[in-house]
């Protein structure tokens, strides 16, 4: 759902103001003086906010609790992917890390007929049954992972459940590793590691492809593009 002009301003103010980090307290009169319009206008705006499921509203005796919700977070994000979309064109972004054994996860996972046939259909190629799996060291390379996240992905691959368990679904980016092109960024839904790890697939064993070893360096070129 597209947010209103009016709506988007007063959410935004109360994003700006700690809102989308958690519960903050704030008058309608410095909403109002925010916004620079009246109070009973800014009261207004809450109200609807709040009726669209954007924010909701807690009232205490020592006054009013704001909060973005999900759905709220949702409507920044769509006007902020609008504006990227104007102002920005797609970029390579890089990473650098350290490659290191993995917990196994990766070949499990790349055995399932379901992923693979997804993989393959959205990606073009086949998987090799493992990732190549590396840690992030420095602060930049961890600044551009979590940048690459609110680009659109390659490719969207769906969970399923087979009535016993669930299994999580996950994003692909195209990416290049080392002097190897044909490789993705695999961010996993549910997994053990944490952002600061990269795990990435390919048709072939990257690191008897690239003769990597744990401990080695390398370098990922990841090729976003505009998020919708």
């Amino acid at each position: 759902m597209k947010i209103y002009d009016r709506h988007w301003f007063a959410l935004l103010a109360l994003a700006r103001a700690g809102a989308l980090q958690g519960e903050i307290q704030l008058s309608t009169v410095t909403l109002a003086e925010m916004l620079n319009t009246s109070q009973q206008t800014a009261s207004r705006y809450l109200t609807q906010l709040s009726k669209l499921g954007y924010i909701i509203r807690r009232m205490y005796k020592r006054g009013q609790y704001i909060r973005i919700t999900k759905a709220g977070e949702e409507a920044l994000l769509e006007v902020y992917r609008d504006l990227r979309a104007i102002f920005e064109r797609p970029k390579i972004i890089e990473i650098e890390g350290e490659v290191f054994t993995g917990l196994g996860e990766g070949k499990y996972y790349l055995s399932i007929p379901y992923y693979v046939k997804q993989i393959v259909e959205k990606l073009g190629f086949e998987p090799y049954p493992g990732t190549l799996n590396i840690r992030i060291k420095d602060e930049k390379s961890l600044m551009n992972r979590l940048l690459m996240e609110t680009f659109k992905p390659t490719a969207y691959i769906h969970g399923f459940s087979n009535g016993k368990r669930t299994y999580g679904s996950a994003k692909c980016y195209l990416a290049a590793v080392n002097s190897f092109e044909e490789a993705a960024v695999i961010c996993i839904e549910r997994t053990h590691y944490g952002k600061d790890v990269v795990e990435i697939i390919a048709p072939v064993c990257l690191r008897e492809k690239l003769n990597l070893k744990d401990g080695d360096i390398v370098k990922v070129k990841i090729r976003t593009s505009i998020a919708p």
